[in-house]
């Protein structure tokens, strides 16, 4: 059922404290008070305590990278990070793919260097594809160009500036990401003096979702609460979960289509444990207030975005159905469907090896309601 991966995943985790250190001091004490402000969450105390051994392990990469700042600005300083707390230096690294998530940093380096351009450039442009979401569609098949690369790049919603930015890291990913890696393992030796304390966190997290999940597989659950999927089928009762220790708020799911059903594998934050709930946290990212209105407001005022909602509400597509029907690519649907699933105006469902897509009328009319009570006082 639900196979839970204890052991700090060195890759993923040396990145994120990187990209943390790369934003003024305190970052994770601000980051994790924003989170709970903006859920409503009440953290106990071990959930404060929690915070603070996050903030004691920024602390001890900030003293240990005092004199590299320039360079951590340069792969990882972004004007605003994500909720995911993801930079550009996660896309040239390749670190979206959990396969790499169990080794550590010089090996997994080692592997990156074996890839061939071919490789790297699909692997690249999935990477560019999925950034910042919380799920993970189809990879892309075939060679892949760099104009096709730097296609997707521009129809990001990033700066000009951060585009060109990625646009150069790719361009000069062997030299960089050569550089880059004697940073992740110089993180990842800071994260190591802290690994007892992390993996005893780990433990309780772990005893809390057996508890509640009462022989339910943590996708299906995600998918359940989250994406309203409610098909008897999903029940996706392989399911591997790893522990996010330093990146203590997310939460992530991707599916593996080489077994029948096909594999979930979930990547859930540590912070969660009885008194900060995921459902309680997903109960409050439905509720609108007039910032992530005027977000969903920006994403319909996309054609592309506006037209895959219009295609969905009858009836489910899938990617190359939707790339299809509005004459685009199955990239650029990804895309557009990523941003959309993030402010729960999609739902999707797993079949078989197919990702389906459906608007979501409960957000949409609670979208509706909300301007209509604002600005006509309805």
């Amino acid at each position: 059922m639900n196979q839970f991966h204890l052991e700090v995943q060195y890759v993923p985790e040396s990145i994120t404290l990187l990209n943390m250190i790369a934003q003024p001091a305190g970052f994770e004490t601000e980051y994790m008070n924003s989170i709970a402000a903006r859920y409503g969450i009440t953290p106990d105390e071990e959930a404060k305590k929690y915070v603070e051994l996050l903030q004691e392990i920024e602390d001890a990469a900030r003293a240990e990278f005092s004199k590299d700042s320039e360079d951590i600005r340069f792969f990882c300083g972004m004007n605003k990070l994500s909720d995911n707390v993801v930079s550009f230096a996660n896309i040239m690294m390749l670190a979206g793919k959990s396969a790499h998530w169990e080794i550590s940093v010089s090996k997994y380096y080692d592997e990156l260097k074996g890839l061939s351009d071919a490789e790297y450039a699909r692997d690249f442009y999935d990477e560019v594809k999925a950034f910042g979401s919380r799920t993970v569609d189809e990879g892309a098949e075939g060679e892949i160009s760099a104009l096709e690369i730097f296609d997707l790049i521009q129809q990001m919603d990033f700066s000009d500036a951060e585009k060109l930015h990625l646009q150069k890291l790719y361009i000069h990913h062997k030299e960089y990401c050569e550089k880059f890696a004697f940073l992740m393992e110089r993180s990842a030796k800071v994260i190591k003096k802290f690994e007892k304390k992390l993996i005893s966190k780990g433990k309780r997290v772990a005893e809390h979702f057996e508890s509640l999940l009462n022989k339910t597989s943590l996708a299906a659950y995600i998918m359940k609460e989250f994406y309203g999927d409610l098909e008897a089928e999903n029940n996706f009762e392989e399911c591997d979960v790893y522990i996010s220790y330093i990146k203590s708020a997310s939460m992530g799911l991707s599916f593996t289509g080489d077994s029948m059903p096909p594999k979930a594998i979930v990547n859930i934050g540590a912070i969660f444990d009885p008194s900060i709930r995921i459902k309680d946290l997903l109960k409050n990212q439905a509720t609108l207030d007039e910032d992530k209105v005027l977000l969903m407001l920006k994403l319909l005022a996309d054609k592309s975005k506006f037209e895959i909602l219009s295609a969905t509400v009858d009836q489910p597509a899938y990617g190359a159905q939707l790339a299809s029907m509005l004459g685009l690519t199955t990239a650029t649907i990804s895309h557009h469907t990523s941003a959309l699933l993030d402010q729960n105006l999609l739902t999707l469902d797993k079949v078989d090896t197919k990702v389906y897509y459906r608007a979501n009328p409960d957000m949409i009319r609670a979208l509706i309601n909300f301007v209509k009570k604002e600005l006509l006082h309805e």
